[in-house]
């Protein structure tokens, strides 16, 4: 039985064409919180100054920060793993030398291999909430967790190739846009960290996603749900494609876990 609605963030929950999480999202999250555990699976670091917001509106029952860098349930962290930073040094130097555009964040500032372009092009797209954008090479003498490439498909895959303990799984088909992170790393390893804390199984996960980054979890779990809006590839192994995140796709999503409890 489902016991667990294990949930993306960006354009699963959060619509970034419409600056917020859609009303009816929230309200049927909330209409199920006495009957499951709500586990926020995510690309970013909730606990960073940047994204408390999210967290304190959303209150999870567990967060997969980081895709499964860290975990955490009830303020408690139960994993966390840095990204190399011989590794980060190589990856920032072989950007700089291709001009691609990757960032990352840290203690609510954003460090990026062109600063002024990247925030230019979060204005462009009616970003609101746009941080502080600072060189990356500031970025050397800190730990975080993982990279972000704001560039194309084909990037991602060029990164991909040149470092082979380093996987990208992609945002959007048309946009692009990848997580850069271990290969070994994924929602659903931080995921089989926070069920066996529970005593839980997947058997027990319900998961919903849009991206690539959520590709081993939608798979992992009894019930795997893409958006209507997720790239191909996740609509090809869901068990279920609810409407996009416009058209009340976490409503529908819940409406369909609950109809075959």
């Amino acid at each position: 039985m489902i016991h667990i609605i294990c949930l993306d963030y960006d354009m699963t929950l959060f619509d970034h064409a419409a600056n917020q999480i859609p009303d009816s999202a929230m309200k049927a999250l909330d209409s199920v919180r006495d009957k499951y555990k709500i586990v926020l699976a995510s690309g970013r670091y909730f606990n960073d100054t940047m994204n408390l917001q999210a967290k304190e509106l959303i209150k999870p029952d567990g967060i997969v920060h980081a895709n499964g860098s860290v975990v955490e349930v009830g303020g408690k962290i139960l994993h966390e793993a840095f990204f190399d930073s011989d590794l980060l040094q190589s990856v920032i130097s072989f950007s700089m030398e291709h001009n691609l555009t990757v960032g990352g964040l840290y203690e609510g500032v954003w460090y990026s291999t062109k600063p002024d372009q990247q925030k230019e092009s979060w204005l462009t797209k009616g970003r609101i909430n746009v941080p502080e954008v600072r060189n990356i090479h500031e970025l050397l003498d800190k730990k975080i967790y993982s990279l972000f490439l704001d560039d194309t498909v084909e990037t991602a895959a060029f990164i991909a190739e040149k470092f082979p303990s380093l996987r990208t799984p992609i945002m959007s088909e048309k946009s692009g846009g990848a997580d850069i992170i271990p290969i070994q790393v994924s929602k659903a390893t931080g995921m089989e960290i926070l069920l066996k804390h529970w005593n839980m199984t997947f058997t027990n996960v319900a998961a919903v996603g849009d991206s690539m980054n959520d590709f081993e979890l939608v798979e992992a779990a009894a019930v795997g749900i893409a958006m209507g809006n997720a790239v191909s590839r996740l609509k090809e192994i869901a068990n279920f494609i609810t409407t996009p995140i416009s058209e009340d796709g976490i409503k529908n999503a819940i409406e369909y876990l609950e109809s075959i409890r």
